[in-house]
């Protein structure tokens, strides 16, 4: 069906390409900032890694004492005013929601809390653009990571990473799934490719510095941070995100049943029925847990208490046994490219 969209394609094709030739023949000018500015995006629609990537390269630089950025968007998050937030920030006042920040924002912030070096904080904007120029402007980071910017070129960057996993072939929107043509990659300083949890084939990327990462799973949480007391072997499991695939297959490569799966589109917003939906596949398939991502876990923690949802969500993810998986990336070649060029960003 999406064939009879390849006339679009073509047109979206051209129109892509003539922007990419003002820009690399300065006839739209980007914004220079007084930060060094880390790009990571990527190609094609979908779920392609590039958070956890940003979150790994936060914690490096973290780790070096430094003081960071992150801007991103907040996907489908409800209102569009900026929104800043300083890593390790108590929440009393409840102004962390993810109707203001985002599901993709407040899983950062949650994982990048409690880092011991260096300081950070989290910039979430409609324009990527304005984010930026605001952070490094007020708060003068030494480096702003702009999350999902690969086509953002309105901000010159220092160093341009780009993610992909094995979809990253295949025709332009709305046909296919790709945002830029392939031979766009040639603008990349680093491609990634990110296998997730499994061997995928990728056909060779005829680029120089090209690395791969996976993903790992560390843990099972609930509310409370807490791991459950005995091993999970069934589950009915929910998800929003780009790639329901890969978090199904995670499952399953960690010997998980599972007994009923719901997927939602992705950043999906929550509401009290589709929590009852959750609750009678849990009981109707007599699962002994409930699984999701840590992305919607905290799409539901952080719901507004205001919302006419929170009360069921509240109740949902406390007194039921939802526990979220907890991840991380590892690479598995070539990390040392990425750490060059970090050090080299930093003139260490």
């Amino acid at each position: 069906m999406r064939k009879l969209l390849l006339p679009f394609s073509f047109i979206f094709r051209v129109i892509v390409l003539i922007r990419n030739i003002f820009y690399k023949l300065n006839i739209i000018k980007s914004t220079k900032l007084n930060a060094a500015v880390i790009s990571v995006g990527n190609i094609s629609v979908g779920g392609t890694g590039k958070t956890p990537l940003v979150e790994y390269i936060a914690k490096k630089l973290l780790n070096k004492g430094k003081f960071i950025a992150i801007v991103t968007k907040g996907y489908k998050r409800i209102h569009d005013d900026i929104q800043v937030a300083e890593f390790n920030y108590k929440d009393e006042e409840h102004k962390l929601t993810s109707e203001h920040f985002g599901d993709e924002s407040l899983n950062l912030l949650e994982n990048l809390s409690g880092t011991s070096s260096g300081r950070g904080l989290l910039v979430v904007s409609d324009d990527k653009r304005s984010g930026a120029k605001l952070a490094d402007r007020k708060f003068k980071p030494d480096v702003i990571i702009i999350d999902d910017a690969f086509q953002h070129r309105k901000l010159r960057r220092d160093l341009d990473i780009v993610v992909l996993n094995h979809n990253y072939k295949g025709n332009m929107l709305p046909a296919g799934n790709l945002r830029e043509p392939v031979r766009s990659l040639k603008r990349a300083d680093i491609i990634i490719i990110n296998h997730k949890f499994e061997e995928t084939i990728i056909k060779k990327v005829k680029f120089l510095n090209v690395a791969e990462c996976k993903y790992v799973l560390d843990s099972y949480r609930d509310y409370n941070n807490n791991q459950p007391e005995s091993a999970i072997n069934n589950c009915t499991a929910f998800c929003g995100i780009g790639d329901h695939v890969s978090f199904h297959n995670m499952l399953e490569v960690n010997n998980i049943e599972v007994k009923h799966f719901i997927k939602y589109s992705d950043h999906y917003n929550y509401r009290a029925a589709d929590i009852s939906a959750i609750i009678k596949g849990f009981k109707e398939s007599e699962s002994d847990y409930i699984l999701t991502t840590q992305k919607d876990f905290v799409k539901l923690k952080y719901t507004d208490y205001k919302s006419q949802d929170f009360k069921v969500i509240n109740d949902f993810i406390e007194n039921y046994p939802v526990y979220y998986a907890k991840i991380f990336v590892e690479f598995t070649k070539n990390e040392n490219i990425l750490d060059y060029r970090i050090s080299e960003l930093l003139n260490e």
